[in-house]
């Protein structure tokens, strides 16, 4: 290319870069002037904000960014994490990628204070395997089920583990209804889907012994009935 193509090429780059210029209020009350250079991570969407010495990049999580600014910059985190998990990257199991259940308290203060929804994934105490070779959420069985899950899930709302072998008696009602209902498929993994505040039950994620693409295709199902309660209740 002619240093001349070049030249004018930078300059539509720079036009269209200061075009989508802009300002931004978080659900938080956070205020950004002046954004730009904005792209869509795994985690959330970034920009540069600022000038100077005060330039500065953000990542604001999509649960804090309202529905009009989300479909203003083309947002879908669920769509972003999909993605993400075909890549299949492999992921140690471990407890601590969630909450417990004992640690539910904190749990919800923190989907209040983030905006999301809770999780509630029913697993056994064999999924888990620290030292073992990584699940990968392109594959069969239970383990690699879980990965799926935690890759689609754990960035969208707060995840909360649960033992099949002694909580389900132990969980909120609003849990119960998705863990009893005809829709859990009865296999772990399974999720159901409540409200940060354990009132209200959304929907149950089953696990139902399905491949990749089975899988897939029912958390697609899943996360519009989801994106539908969001919409309908002003993103709570």
């Amino acid at each position: 290319m002619q240093p001349k193509c070049l030249f004018s090429l930078a300059l539509v780059c720079f036009a269209a870069s200061r075009a989508l210029a802009g300002d931004l209020t978080t659900l938080d009350g956070q205020k950004y002037q002046d954004i730009r250079d904005v792209s869509l991570k795994p985690q959330g969407l970034f920009f540069v904000t600022g000038e100077g010495e005060s330039m500065r990049g953000v990542t604001v999580a999509y649960t804090n960014l309202s529905q009009a600014t989300q479909d203003q910059y083309h947002c879908d985190s669920y769509e972003l994490a999909m993605a993400f998990a075909r890549q299949n990257q492999g992921i140690y199991l471990n407890k601590n990628l969630a909450f417990s259940l004992d640690q539910l308290d904190a749990a919800k203060k923190k989907a209040e204070a983030e905006h999301k929804l809770l999780g509630f994934i029913l697993v056994w105490d064999n999924f888990f395997h620290p030292a073992g070779p990584p699940a990968r959420p392109v594959g069969d069985y239970s383990e690699n089920a879980l990965a799926h899950f935690y890759d689609v899930f754990h960035d969208n709302m707060v995840l909360v583990f649960v033992r099949h072998e002694s909580e389900l008696d132990k969980v909120p009602p609003a849990v119960k209804q998705g863990f009893g209902g005809s829709d859990e498929g009865g296999y772990a993994p399974s999720m159901a889907v409540v409200t940060a505040d354990c009132s209200h039950f959304i929907c149950e994620v089953p696990y139902s012994k399905k491949n990749f693409a089975g899988r897939e295709q029912i958390m697609r199902d899943r996360i519009a009935v989801i994106k539908k309660f969001l919409a309908e209740n002003g993103g709570k």
